[in-house]
């Protein structure tokens, strides 16, 4: 059985020839566009957005090979049906929580991490050549340090980053359940919850020394961003706040503001980007937290906010 031939098929796939399709594979990583977008935490988010062709060339390897890329269950963003609420439901029952975060976490896959990984999951089935050009073309050029790795934005770092981390995930897991810890990953961030106030104090060690312990990739942990919590002091996963009758909910000062803004929009102080703004809030409850909104209808009439959902269905 011959083995698969990333530029022979990119080249029939985009009818190029394949000496064109050596030269797009080459400037991949230098042909992103670049900009920021603001952190809800403060500062800005970098996001690197690739050119047409490399786009499309990501898109058709998430729809081929990527999607034979083991992902491991713990994993709770990138997947269908996944989100936040999902992932915040799963520690719902627990009390004790620890929260972890990883440093620069795309910026942190490599392109040689992408080759050690194709390399072992896909053995037998790629040319070594295809390998180092689709962990290529799947990567931007840091202009720090000039390393090739992952981007924010480009479609294919989403389910790499998930495979790429399934060993991880498995050895974490694992260790989770010897000790009655629920875990899930969410991209970068890692929560652990139990009801077990002692058991949350061994995570962190443990997450370093398997850190050290597993062959690609290099990340670390951004310690300013742990937290522990319970019961006593807010459990926020996710950006939603688990209730101490353990429901996930949207949190009392997201509710404030929802609610105050539909007062606003009711007496028609609202500006076009506010209730833009609005429209998304209560659609984003909707999803997490359906009761509430099923208040407000009470509080301000269901004609209201119906109005006011109507109007986010025509934009």
């Amino acid at each position: 059985m011959s083995l698969y031939d990333f530029r022979k098929h990119m080249s029939e796939m985009l009818s190029l020839s394949e000496h064109d399709v050596a030269r797009l594979i080459v400037r991949a990583p230098y042909a992103y566009k670049r900009y920021f977008i603001p952190k809800k935490s403060g500062g800005m988010r970098p996001i690197a957005q690739p050119a047409k062709e490399t786009k499309v060339i990501q898109n058709l390897l998430v729809n081929s090979w990527f999607s034979q890329l083991p992902v491991h269950e713990c994993a709770a963003a990138y997947r269908q049906g996944s989100s936040i609420k999902a992932n915040a439901e799963r520690h719902k029952q627990n009390s004790y929580i620890a929260k972890f975060d990883f440093s620069n976490f795309f910026g942190s896959i490599t392109e040689s991490d992408l080759v050690n990984h194709l390399s072992y999951v896909l053995c037998g089935k790629l040319s070594v050549q295809s390998i180092k050009d689709i962990a290529r073309v799947s990567c931007i050029r840091d202009r720090a340090t000039a390393r090739l790795a992952l981007s924010i934005g480009a479609p294919s770092s989403p389910i790499l980053s998930n495979s790429i981390m399934y060993y991880f995930d498995l050895a974490v897991e694992s260790w989770s359940l010897e000790r009655n810890i629920v875990y899930s990953r969410y991209a970068d961030d890692l929560t652990f919850s139990t009801n077990d106030k002692g058991a949350t104090s061994e995570i962190e060690k443990f997450i370093l020394e398997t850190l050290e312990s597993i062959p690609y990739p290099r990340l670390h942990i951004n310690s300013e961003k742990t937290v522990y919590a319970s019961k006593k002091k807010q459990r926020r996963i996710t950006g939603l706040i688990i209730s101490n009758d353990n429901e996930v909910s949207l949190g009392r000062d997201r509710k404030r503001l929802i609610s105050a803004m539909i007062h606003r929009y009711a007496h028609h102080e609202l500006d076009e980007k506010s209730i833009l703004h609005l429209q998304g809030l209560m659609g984003f409850a909707q999803d997490i937290e359906p009761l509430f909104v099923a208040k407000m209808r009470g509080k301000y009439t269901g004609r209201l906010i119906s109005d006011l959902l109507r109007q986010r269905g025509k934009k």
